[in-house]
């Protein structure tokens, strides 16, 4: 494929990837300044035709076999959200009320008791039990049976 083929967006990605700066298609008022571009880094750069369809996103990357098997993938971060918040509060093993759920998600009573009854018992199939407290409060907590 010629470069002078490549769409614009293409351009732009295969310059954003080149040079590491965010690069859109708006970014060109011409196709031909995308390209000039392109070809600029392609010298600039020494890079081959394959290395800028590469960058454009293209043609695969292909590597050898003993690279990819040693590989090591990294683990994304767990996501924090509110039901994972939520969950977290309800196995300390004195549990949380029902205002202290809703100071931490804020979230309204009902929306806290109801996130409870449908998403962690039914949907997740967590045992949660409500219990009173020795002060006399309500509190929610995940009963392990294990």
């Amino acid at each position: 494929m010629e470069i002078r083929n490549l769409k614009v967006s293409q351009l732009a990605r295969a310059i954003e990837t080149i040079t590491g700066t965010p690069t859109t298609a708006k970014s060109f008022n011409y196709k031909s300044k995308a390209v000039d571009r392109v070809m600029e880094l392609m010298n600039d750069h020494k890079l081959t035709h394959e290395q800028i369809l590469q960058a454009a996103g293209l043609t695969r990357i292909e590597t050898p076999k003993a690279t990819v098997t040693n590989k090591v993938k990294t683990a994304k971060p767990k996501r924090i959200t509110k039901q994972s918040i939520l969950i977290d509060m309800l196995q300390i093993g004195s549990g949380a009320s029902i205002e202290e759920l809703t100071k931490v998600t804020g979230w309204q009573p009902h929306t806290v008791r109801g996130a409870i009854s449908n998403v962690l018992r039914k949907k997740l199939g967590l045992n949660v039990v409500n219990e009173q407290s020795f002060s006399g409060k309500q509190v929610y907590r995940i009963y392990d049976e294990a």
